[in-house]
This record gives structure tokens, C-alpha cells and sequence, in this order.
């Protein structure tokens, strides 16, 4: 159990990371198209939330709580809008899915951003 709640924590620091530099970097995305290799990273870091959604799962199917239970909401919300945000790339899964796809994705991918700073943020602090 030290182990799982060792490694959420450790994770969460990570992602706090992630979103704050994806952010930053993401910002490009308002004045020209972003490389592959960050739509890559992007994916990546919804990877890491998906795997903390489920940890944190565990652990509260183990009995540990964390102190306010938006927490569990907000993450969730972060790692299901990290995932859609790296589907955005141009060719990528939810790209291709819409029925008329944004002309210039990385806006909407940078927007995106932003709003996961404030959830990456509310997530991390809602759980301490």
C-alpha cells in the first residue's frame, strides 16, 4: 500500500510538471502549427493521468481518501481531456473522427492547455 500511494504521489509531481512545460510550450500553437514530437509528449502525459486515475482508484478501494473528493473529479476530467487534446493532432484519432475537423487544431490544443494548468493545479491540490 506505501508503495502505490509512494508512486501516485510521485506521479502527480510528474504531471504537475508536464502540463505546466506542455502549457508553455503549447502556447506556440496560437501562432504556428506544433511539431509532431510535442503532440507525442502530449499523449504521453495523458498516459501518466490515465495510469493515476487508476491508482488513485485503487487506493480508494483500498480504504485511503483523499481529503476532498473533487479531487477524484478533477482528475478524471484532466486525464479524459489530456487524451482527447492529443487525438487532436492533425491525423490523429479524434482528428479524424470529427465530422468537420478545426482548420488550425493547435488553438483549440493550446486552449486546452490552459485549462489543464488550472485542473492539474486544482487535482494536485485538492489531494494533499
Amino acid at each position: 500500500m506505501p508503495a502505490l500511494l509512494f508512486l501516485h504521489s510521485l506521479l502527480g509531481v510528474v504531471l504537475l510538471v508536464a502540463v505546466l512545460g506542455l502549457a508553455l510550450g503549447g502556447v506556440r500553437g496560437f501562432f504556428r502549427p506544433l511539431p509532431a514530437l510535442f503532440y507525442r509528449v502530449l499523449r504521453g502525459a495523458a498516459w501518466v493521468a490515465i495510469l493515476q486515475v487508476v491508482l488513485g482508484f485503487l487506493l480508494l478501494w483500498a480504504g485511503l481518501r483523499p481529503k476532498d473528493g473533487l479531487h477524484l473529479l478533477y482528475g478524471l476530467l484532466l486525464a479524459a481531456g489530456l487524451h482527447y487534446l492529443g487525438g487532436l493532432e492533425p491525423g490523429g484519432w479524434f482528428h479524424r473522427g470529427l465530422k468537420d475537423p478545426p482548420r488550425r487544431p493547435e488553438v483549440f490544443v493550446a486552449l486546452g492547455l490552459l485549462f489543464a494548468v488550472g485542473l492539474v493545479l486544482r487535482v494536485y491540490f485538492t489531494g494533499r
